[in-house]
């Protein structure tokens, strides 16, 4: 097995084995110079080399760990250049690694070969483009013709055979051997002749069970020698667990391979087999004979599959397993925008503030992959333009959305970014995704196919925004950058198992989320705040917008509280907000400016304890909750009337939900005072003769004195004994501030501390 490193610039004269130059062995398979002397393949995949005589892989420059060797050179693998390691049994190899590396790293880049293959081949059942495609061979099989496009094909058929059907192969030897040194006791004394020793005879020659040509051996012993050749061939590790006499790789390529013996022989031999299995090697070691006889007589000049672009197929696989078929189901609009922009991930998830499934109240994410090669301190930089366009998809994603709902289309399965009360908009969780290798320091992940964690990369995370402390503010855009380990993604793509991808794409948008919330809580601290009874949160919010504007979100929609994120000034966060270019000065006019915001929410809200975004916000049950809906203008009118009602708990559930109420009237002086004021009765309060445990609503309309028996069924009566009652519409939607009323500033006597009563509302009001 040859190794080539994507866009890595090889010597082309340099000579790599058998006296060959990387020039001579590529000549006849892919494109080369003829006159540069150094030159960068920009080629994935896999051929054969009729030069070499041997398969050439060409890996995906992911793979250049960054690790330095002596020359300090930064584009290294496992600590040596691409040029050291491109025949890895090499002199060269054997001396730079140990025995047990060397064993290691080739097994390493066998397996990645076999997955890069597999991933080529999967994506190009879909894409045509910017693969070369390779000449198909057509391989007879019991009696229907089956594809095998490469050698490789065949190899990875075979290995997967023999690692799968190990009980079959322990079955067949332990069942041609039984009995087979076992004497015929008959036989042995009927021909032999014994020696006696005191007396007792002793046989030295008895005569066994006679071993007959086995075919099944046979079979086995070749599809054994094939799998040891293509070992020591081309490097592919097989584990040969049984003991045949196998044949030598030198027999196998001059007598089997060269002459076609192989082909000729099983034919020879096929019309002894009939199970499954048996019948399945010797379909395998037919093809792989096959083959391998067609490269060496030149009849099929080129065997190859080879990407051009692999950052293609890369982005494509990123998009499959991260995406899914979410992104072909939104708009569009918002993947194809406008501008021209092509959004490489996309889809719909939880918010980021707070855990739902109801469409309106989720977001987009929105995630670019980038196939670069590690730096030297193994983080992948990015380039402006890269960072300004993930910008721009974001801000393209919120003015469509704005637009939808601005078009009155509510009925629409999308999220509703914009929450109308606060101005506030939902944040837009945006993302790098890159490619990583786990090196050395990471301990058993090294090289691990096994490891499907996403991580984040060191000095990950970009911030843009037009004003500072507004995080949802329609302006300020986050962006993350994680790595995900390039191994465990080709080989689940390759796999093509869709319930492995199902369930690790629902991991991975877990960990977006959950990484993504944690950045948010070292930036900004988060509080819920409540309405508080009698007060008009909703002109508050209004009329203190610049203030609050991008600091408030309904992460809800018709929920009674609200979002407060304000910006960070402990350890962490500064450290953090430094790397973003924040400057000390702005942080703490930031600080004193959250303390009067603070102060002045205080006065109309409910304000919890700060806590960090988890997956459920947990909201405190509280007394006396007011409403953030806009409260009815409170009346001109200064007119109070003043309802004595003992057990209110119990009895207004009678008129609330109405607002329907009936005052029973005497002819009393108290009483002709209420229908003199009639006019002028703006506020019913309910009390029961002292400042605790008021309450105070707004009259609706104009009160009117109506008769018991014209009581409408549904209005409630206090008393069921009056005869003239004065009937009274009051706005129960918010119960207005009454601590600063005291309705013992009403006198009564003992006879008339039961009945209504009227009162000017300056009258009542503490000083």
């Amino acid at each position: 097995m040859l190794l080539f490193i994507e866009g890595y610039p090889y010597t082309m004269d340099a000579i790599v084995k058998d006296g060959h130059s990387i020039r001579e062995i590529l000549k006849d398979v892919v494109a080369v110079p003829a006159k540069e002397e150094s030159y960068a393949f920009g080629y994935v995949g896999y051929c054969y080399s009729k030069v070499a005589k041997d398969v050439v892989f060409f890996l995906p420059k992911v793979v250049l760990t960054g690790e330095h060797n002596e020359a300090n050179e930064a584009d290294t693998i496992f600590g040596a250049t691409p040029q050291d390691i491109i025949d890895f049994n090499s002199d060269i190899v054997k001396s730079k690694f140990t025995e047990e590396g060397c064993k290691e790293y080739k097994e390493f880049l066998s397996t990645l070969s076999i997955w890069i293959y597999r991933t080529i081949s999967v994506y190009k059942e879909t894409h045509n483009d910017n693969i070369l495609e390779p000449k198909e061979y057509q391989g007879i099989s019991r009696g229907k013709k089956v594809k095998l496009n490469t050698l490789l094909d065949v190899i990875i058929a075979l290995r997967d055979f023999c690692k799968n059907n190990q009980d079959y192969f322990t079955f067949i030897a332990k069942n041609m051997h039984s009995g087979y040194n076992k004497i015929q006791w008959q036989k042995t004394v009927s021909s032999t002749n014994p020696f006696f020793i005191k007396g007792q005879p002793v046989y030295t020659n008895p005569i066994n069970r006679k071993k007959m040509v086995n075919f099944d051996e046979e079979l086995l012993v070749i599809f054994f020698s094939i799998l040891n050749y293509i070992k020591e061939k081309h490097g592919f590790p097989f584990d040969i667990n049984i003991h045949y006499h196998l044949i030598s790789p030198d027999k196998l390529k001059r007598s089997y391979i060269d002459k076609n013996y192989g082909c000729r022989r099983l034919k020879q031999i096929k019309y002894k087999y009939f199970s499954d299995k048996a019948l399945r090697i010797w379909d395998l070691c037919y093809a792989f004979f096959d083959r391998e006889y067609k490269i060496s007589i030149n009849r099929q000049a080129e065997d190859y599959l080879l990407a051009r672009n692999f950052n293609i197929i890369f982005e494509a696989m990123i998009d499959t397993l991260v995406s899914g078929a979410d992104k072909d189901n939104l708009p569009k609009e918002l993947t194809d925008q406008k501008d021209g922009k092509l959004v490489d991930h996309m889809f719909i998830g939880q918010g980021l503030i707070e855990q739902s499934n109801l469409p309106a109240e989720m977001t987009y994410y929105i995630g670019d992959s980038k196939y670069y090669k590690r730096s030297k301190d193994d983080t992948t930089v990015l380039g402006e333009n890269s960072i300004y366009k993930q910008y721009t998809y974001a801000k393209n994603v919120i003015q469509w959305n704005m637009n939808l709902f601005l078009d009155d289309n509510d009925d629409v399965d999308q999220p509703q970014l914009r929450d109308s009360l606060t101005e506030g908009y939902n944040p837009i969780p945006n993302f790098f995704i890159s490619a990583k290798i786990p090196n050395k320091k990471e301990g058993n992940k090294f090289l691990s196919f096994e490891e499907a964690q996403l991580e984040e990369q060191a000095n990950g995370v970009q911030f843009n925004r037009q004003f500072e402390n507004r995080l949802f503010d329609r302006d300020t855009l986050l962006l993350c950058h994680y790595d995900v380990n390039f191994l465990y993604i080709v080989s689940l793509y390759g796999r093509e198992n869709k319930s492995k991808q199902a369930a690790w794409r629902e991991y991975v948008r877990m960990e977006f989320r959950k990484k993504i919330q944690a950045t948010f809580n070292q930036l900004y601290s988060f509080r819920i705040i409540q309405p508080l009874a009698g007060k008009n949160c909703y002109q508050f919010i209004k009329e203190n917008f610049s203030q609050l504007n991008g600091k408030l979100y309904r992460s809800k929609s018709n929920k009674n509280y609200l979002v407060l994120a304000l910006m960070k000034c402990d350890d962490d966060s500064k450290k953090l907000w430094k790397s973003l270019n924040v400057s000390s000065s702005v942080i703490e006019k930031e600080m004193a400016e959250n303390d009067i915001v603070l102060q002045n929410i205080q006065s109309y809200f409910y304000v919890s304890k700060t806590f960090s975004l988890d997956t459920e916000l947990q909201i405190e049950e509280i007394p006396n909750v007011g409403t953030l809906e806009p409260l009815s203008k409170q009346p001109n009118k200064s007119g109070v009337l003043m309802v004595m009602m003992e057990r209110y708990s119990m009895r207004s559930v009678n008129f609330l939900p109405s607002g329907k109420v009936a005052i029973g009237l005497k002819m009393t002086k108290d009483s002709m005072e209420i229908v003199e004021h009639i006019s002028n009765i703006g506020y019913v309060l309910f009390h029961h003769r002292s400042a605790e445990e008021q309450h105070f609503f707004a009259v609706k309309d104009i009160c009117s004195v109506v008769s018991s028996a014209d009581v409408e069924a549904d209005r409630y009566k206090n008393v069921q004994t009056s005869e003239m009652y004065i009937s009274v519409n009051i706005d129960t939607s918010a119960e207005l501030e009454a601590s600063k009323i005291d309705s013992t500033k009403k006198e009564c006597t003992k006879e008339t501390r039961y009945d209504a009563q009227y009162a000017e509302l300056s009258d009542l009001k503490l000083v």
